[in-house]
């Protein structure tokens, strides 16, 4: 693969994240607006499906580190299995936070996504994952945030 080959597949990796991760924002965007009105949306609390969106997708953030881990192995051979053991915590803290009221679960997730953010952080700064990262999980992340602290002080 050439340079200019290469430089083309990144730049299509890059605009493809950007559009899915800030499609991928939409949901945290809408359901804080229908929570501020409290519009139930068939039938279910927007509070409730906002809180849910948000564990889904920091069991998102869990995924990217277990395939990170399973698919490159560390330079040493050694296996990573505290990446690995942190790559379920996301699953398992969202799924906690389902189960308390809505503002401490909100601000449960709230303060995931901040610790998420900054373990990826440091992923990029050890350049282990793109620097491209950083701009999109910050944007992303930030919005997550916002959207639920809508839930906190409502």
């Amino acid at each position: 693969m050439t340079s200019s080959e290469k430089s083309l597949s990144t730049d299509k990796i890059l605009l493809t994240a950007r559009i899915l991760g800030y499609g991928g924002a939409l949901p945290f965007l809408g359901g804080a607006i229908a929570a501020s009105q409290q519009i139930a949306i068939l039938g279910l609390s927007s509070a409730f499906l906002l809180l849910s969106y948000g564990a889904v997708i920091l069991s998102f953030l869990g995924g990217l580190h277990w395939g990170r881990v399973i698919t490159t192995p560390r330079v040493d051979g050694r296996f990573d299995f505290a990446w690995l053991i942190w790559s379920v915590c996301p699953s398992l803290l969202g799924w906690a936070a389902l189960m308390l009221p809505v503002k401490i679960g909100a601000v449960v997730l709230s303060l995931c996504f901040l610790a998420a953010l900054q373990i990826d952080l440091k992923l990029i700064r050890e350049k282990i994952w793109p620097t491209w990262m950083w701009p999109l999980r910050l944007h992303l992340s930030l919005t997550a945030v916002a959207s639920l602290t809508s839930l906190i002080i409502s």
